[in-house]
């Protein structure tokens, strides 16, 4: 979370500002320094320094004098030598960009597995497909050569090794190789004195008789619940065309009864956008999770074949929603979170750039992309990056294409130059930005632009309120993807 100041009111201002635009003011002479209107005056964020304050009019335009070196009045040069003091204006730290390409560093530590096809649902926008597929599960030399690749590379950077269940199907639902999978991992940390650390990702819809393993193994996990319980049966069906919250809250619940702590990760709808305070509302009320992630759904029919396109969200209906739900979360304890707003900085969006995702299908193939799983994905040129060799019983990598991905960054996305947002969003999910084109770096601005720009003004004042009261909100680690 950045160091915030807020400045107190130098006089009366009843000027309105209109809406920000897309772009914001960038501070001429200031670089990467952005004046928003904002409330009643500005905000002023300088992501590069990791600084942000309010300021009303006269602390706005004597801060753009003292950028552009223009003669300052006494009470103007008064509060810039104010703000000198307290550092607002230091240089940026120097971000050192990795001289290697990114196919001579790549050396994974984690690793992701799809490793089934099989799904106990059928949701209308799966961006994987599950359970529409041929119910493949991935070989086990293929996940234990996955799983001794990583453990080999921890050995070198002195790091325990992690795996991680997520992909085109329901982890568990082909039970015996996810057994076998994290059996083996664990073999493996025990026998070179590692820490294991399991996370899996899962719709919840598996028998209650799973539980105490699920809950003595995993690490960490995040449950897909998409909204009240006529949201949620509304796309998450079971294969008989039936509702899963039923299911899903007993299995939360049953874990809850274990002493397991867990995220809820929800694609948010059209009508789970109007319900979104109704819902935090039913899981403070009902359920233990104190994090809950929200994801516009995004419409997966361009590279997938799925055939129903789902209604069209709108950015600022669903801001106002969060907005609201926000509120409402903040009597119970509970985070919201929205992947492009984090105030971490970034330059890249997630772990598909330089192929820092080791991901492995259950064909073998290996993705940077949690959402990029099929060699027919339009996408898959980009994503994918190597595969496993069954004759020599090793992965082979390419490494053109590791290369590629190290392309993947705010600084060759055009659109992002000149937004607020550029160093806390870095270029929004690449993945959905190719689904059109097979290219990130030509999409244009979206829904999803307008909503990271709002919900990160709202999270740096968020910030300075906790700063002013002397609270510590740290920010809690974000899968940027979705499951």
């Amino acid at each position: 979370m950045p160091p915030t100041l807020l400045m107190p009111q130098k006089r009366n201002n009843s000027r309105s500002h209109p809406s920000a635009d897309f772009i914001e003011e960038r501070i001429v002479g200031g670089k990467e320094t952005f004046l928003v209107s904002f409330l009643d005056g500005y905000l002023y964020y300088a992501p590069l320094s990791n600084v942000s304050m309010i300021l009303d009019e006269f602390g706005a335009s004597t801060v753009r004098k003292y950028f552009r070196q223009e003669p300052l009045f006494p009470n103007e040069q008064s509060l810039i030598d104010d703000l000198v003091k307290r550092k607002v204006f230091k240089a940026p730290e120097t971000q050192q960009r990795p001289l290697a390409k990114p196919s001579t560093r790549w050396a994974p530590t984690s690793a992701t597995f799809s490793n089934t096809q099989k799904c106990t649902l059928r949701c209308t926008y799966c961006y994987a497909e599950g359970g529409r597929l041929e119910d493949l599960d991935i070989p086990l030399p293929v996940a234990k050569g996955a799983i001794d690749l990583i453990v080999q590379n921890a050995h070198v950077q002195n790091v325990d090794p992690s795996i991680r269940f997520l992909g085109e199907g329901e982890a568990t639902a082909s039970w015996g190789i996810f057994r076998e999978i994290i059996e083996y991992y664990q073999e493996q940390c025990r026998a070179n004195h590692f820490l294991p650390s399991i996370s899996l990702s899962t719709n919840g819809v598996f028998a209650q008789s799973r539980l105490d393993y699920i809950a003595e193994n995993c690490t960490h996990l995040t449950f897909s619940l998409d909204g009240v319980r006529e949201v949620h049966d509304e796309h998450r069906v079971l294969p008989n065309g039936g509702g899963s919250f039923d299911r899903i809250i007993a299995t939360m619940k049953g874990l809850e009864m274990r002493g397991k702590t867990y995220d809820i990760r929800s694609t948010v709808t059209v009508a789970g956008s109007s319900t979104l305070a109704e819902f935090v509302e039913f899981v403070g009320e009902n359920l233990q999770c104190k994090s809950l992630h929200f994801e516009p759904v995004f419409d997966a029919t361009k590279v997938t074949n799925l055939k129903d396109q789902i209604e069209h969200l709108d950015g600022q209906i669903f801001v106002e929603n969060f907005r609201t739900a926000r509120q409402v979360a903040a009597g119970f304890g509970i985070q919201l979170h929205y992947s492009a707003a984090s105030l971490k900085h970034r330059e890249t969006f997630c772990g598909a750039s330089d192929a820092s995702n080791f991901l492995v299908t259950s064909r073998g193939i290996v993705t940077s992309c949690n959402e990029v799983l099929q060699p027919s994905d339009p996408r898959a040129k980009l994503f994918q990056y190597g595969g496993w060799n069954q004759d020599d019983g090793a992965f082979v990598l390419d490494h053109e294409a590791i290369d590629r991905l190290g392309t993947l960054n705010v600084h060759d996305m055009p659109k992002c130059q000149g937004c607020i947002a550029k160093y806390n969003c870095a270029g929004d999910c690449y993945a959905k930005s190719a689904s059109s084109t097979g290219d990130p770096t030509s999409a244009g601005y979206t829904e999803r632009c307008h909503i990271t720009r709002e919900l990160l003004k709202d999270n740096l004042l968020l910030a300075l309120i906790f700063k002013m009261a002397g609270v510590h909100a740290g920010e809690s680690v974000q899968h940027a993807c979705p499951m």
